[in-house]
């Protein structure tokens, strides 16, 4: 039965790029839907899903501040936000900054 998983072919005209370089491209507008981001340990991000790059870029970024805060440990305060908001960590005002388009 099948499970539904696609065999990919990366053609070999493409070649990926890292992470910090892939954001840099897309924000610059210097990207394109075929761009292909290499992650690490061989995993691959492209920009296939209903948002294009713009979905790829949030994903990306969100992948970066997830990958800061694995590094850092993490950070220890809650800093407080506008009056009458709940308090926020810092660590999930990064991930929700990451995710705006």
């Amino acid at each position: 039965m099948a499970d539904g998983a696609t065999h990919l072919h990366f053609s070999s005209d493409i070649t990926a790029v890292d992470l910090e370089t892939a954001i840099v491209m897309i924000e610059a507008g210097d990207a394109s839907e075929t761009l292909l981001v290499d992650l690490g340990e061989g995993s691959f991000a492209r920009a296939d899903g209903r948002l294009g790059l713009q979905g790829l870029l949030q994903r990306l970024r969100g992948h970066r501040a997830l990958i800061a805060m694995a590094l850092n440990g993490g950070s220890e305060t809650v800093l407080p936000m506008r009056s009458g908001k709940p308090d926020m960590h810092p660590d999930v005002a990064a991930i929700l900054d990451a995710l705006k388009t």
